[in-house]
């Protein structure tokens, strides 16, 4: 409506305004139109095709404009449309209007919706009215609205409006000023809708997540594209997984809660499970005999960087609505990606989410898994102390239950610690347990590189590539490409400290070689810097230095702070 005053001047002969939601029948509009345009009421026929042929008479050689608000959908348009220029609006694309130029209006920048603050309210721009700015999702009859109570009521402050939309149970409630009321925008919207779609919707306000892919509303009842006509999603790209995704304003996310869908955050976390440990099982793979092609890896990956977002809310999700055993399961299953792609700050989230579920429904190996991923944690953060502390409590837990897998697993981590404090001895005879009491080859790979690294530090490194090739062997038979590039890197370092330099070489470029298939960027760098001391060590200076430039810029955005100074340190020295 702005736009169209803007540009008055350019259409001398008006502008022609009808409300599409308060005068829905074209027939009726048409009438009100030939009237303004100056027809006898006798002349006006009753027929709508008649009333379309004389509308396009009347408008032909005058320099019109004419503005549809609130269009619900193209059969409003239609019997509408003439020569002059037509401006539409509409929660809808309109998709069946051929030849039209559509512009997508989103919600208002954080300058503009503190301008509309201001302009509606009267009141000064601080950080007061931001935060009312942003309790209206800079949805702008959100602000108008809030802006209207504030102007009717000079005696409240902002900070007291603000108050009332804290609570988002009442916050629509709080967004009304006489007949203006943000829930009756997407009343309409919805009420349009089949009910497929009325269902998706509301199974949708259960969850927090920014954004969600075409999956979950298929599950949910399909019609997202009913939805996005309607305004209610917006379409949000295709992901790195080819998923279609979509995002909801969180008023509309209100909304949606206020008719929930009982169940429907079992549902969506049993369906959720079930699809990360089949993702997980292409990371950890450990059975022998299971074929996991570099693809159903490389696929696991892409589905799990495109849901990270998603899953990591579902976890909060699960844990407010008191579904403990799914979220301490989810949280446990997304364990080995957070932690083979430093997604540290989620991982510390999603197992702090976990550790209350777990003891609030007294499920004590929930407990114990989630403290041994915590122990994980704290060794990727190199927390020794913290690690340590999770880890026997974890190992106290397992003893009790009697679960003795898991009593070799938290065994080696402890030796995993003891490297890290430099106690080489308890480690060493922490992991020849370990590996005594491994019964599967995935026990004895894990306990067969920590026990590497051990004796690496000890600068026995004839017997730490003994135990180092063994883990390459285990792990290659697994089919655990991730692990056996880290021991090829691992054993790659021992090959060069002893001085042989082709075998190092070797080591590094099969590690980088499954890098690269499984289009891992983090571990490819790491590859990288072991190839660039090969070639330091074989005299290719140059080389060295493009190879820990490379992978300096991963590390750098990755934000694995750790990788990113050891590649410093090497570019720093000659």
């Amino acid at each position: 409506m702005h736009a169209a005053w803007r540009a008055r001047e350019s259409f001398p002969d008006g502008i022609l305004y009808a409300d599409l939601r308060e005068t829905t029948a074209p027939s009726a509009v048409l009438e009100d139109f030939l009237r303004w345009l100056g027809c006898p009421a006798q002349a006006i026929p009753a027929g709508l095709e008649q009333r379309e042929r004389l509308f396009r008479t009347y408008t032909a050689n005058r320099r019109l404009l004419v503005l549809l608000d609130n269009a619900t959908g193209e059969a409003q348009v239609r019997p509408l449309l003439t020569s002059c220029p037509t401006v539409v609006t509409s929660r809808s694309s309109l998709g069946g209007l051929t030849g039209a130029t559509r512009l997508s209006v989103g919600v208002l920048g954080r300058e503009d919706a503190l301008a509309l603050l201001v302009a509606g309210s009267g009141r000064p721009a601080d950080e007061a009215l931001h935060r009312l700015a942003r309790f209206c999702g800079s949805l702008p009859i959100a602000l108008r609205i809030a802006a209207s109570r504030l102007a009717a009521r000079p005696n409240w402050t902002v900070d007291y409006l603000v108050g009332l939309l804290q609570d988002e149970h009442k916050r629509l409630d709080g967004l009304h000023a006489g007949d203006q009321a943000v829930r009756s925008v997407f009343a309409i919207g919805y009420e349009g809708l089949p009910e497929p779609a009325r269902r998706t919707l509301r199974g949708l306000g259960a969850l927090s997540a920014p954004d969600f892919a075409d999956w979950l509303t298929d599950r949910l009842g399909g019609g997202a594209e009913a939805l996005v006509d309607a305004g209610l999603l917006e379409t949000h790209g295709v992901d790195a997984a080819g998923q279609v995704r979509y995002r909801m304003h969180d008023l509309t996310r209100l909304f949606a809660r206020e008719q929930p869908v009982p169940g429907v955050l079992g549902e969506v976390a049993e369906l959720v499970l079930s699809r990360v440990q089949a993702s997980r099982f292409s990371l950890v793979s450990g059975d022998p005999g299971t074929a996991v092609v570099t693809r159903d890896i490389r696929e696991s990956v892409e589905w799990l960087d495109a849901e990270r977002p998603f899953l990591v809310s579902l976890v909060a999700d699960l844990h407010a609505a008191g579904l403990d055993e799914p979220c301490w399961r989810l949280a446990h299953l997304l364990g080995p990606y957070l932690e083979r792609h430093r997604f540290l700050d989620d991982w510390r989230a999603v197992s702090g989410r976990a550790l209350e579920s777990a003891r609030r429904a007294g499920d004590d190996l929930g407990e114990a898994l989630v403290l041994l991923d915590q122990g994980d944690l704290h060794l990727a953060e190199r927390d020794w102390e913290a690690a340590h502390e999770r880890l026997r409590v974890a190992l106290d837990m397992f003893q009790r239950q009697g679960r003795a897998r898991e009593v070799n697993h938290t065994r080696r981590r402890l030796g995993r610690v003891h490297l890290e404090r430099d106690r080489l001895e308890e480690a060493e005879r922490a992991l020849l347990a370990c590996l005594e009491a491994a019964d599967h080859q995935r026990d004895a790979a894990d306990a067969e590189r920590v026990l590497g690294a051990v004796l690496r530090r000890a600068g026995r490194l004839e017997e730490a590539a003994v135990h180092l090739l063994a883990a390459v062997g285990h792990l290659t038979e697994l089919g655990d490409r991730h692990r056996q590039a880290d021991t090829l890197l691992d054993l790659a370092a021992v090959r060069l400290a002893q001085g042989a330099k082709p075998d190092a070489r070797s080591a590094a470029e099969r590690a980088r070689g499954i890098a690269v298939r499984l289009g891992d960027r983090l571990l490819d760098a790491y590859a990288l810097l072991a190839l660039a001391r090969v070639n330091r060590a074989e005299g290719a200076a140059e080389r060295a230095r493009e190879l820990a430039t490379a992978a300096l810029e991963v590390f750098d955005e990755t934000g694995d702070r750790r990788a990113a100074a050891n590649a410093r340190a090497f570019l720093a020295t000659r």
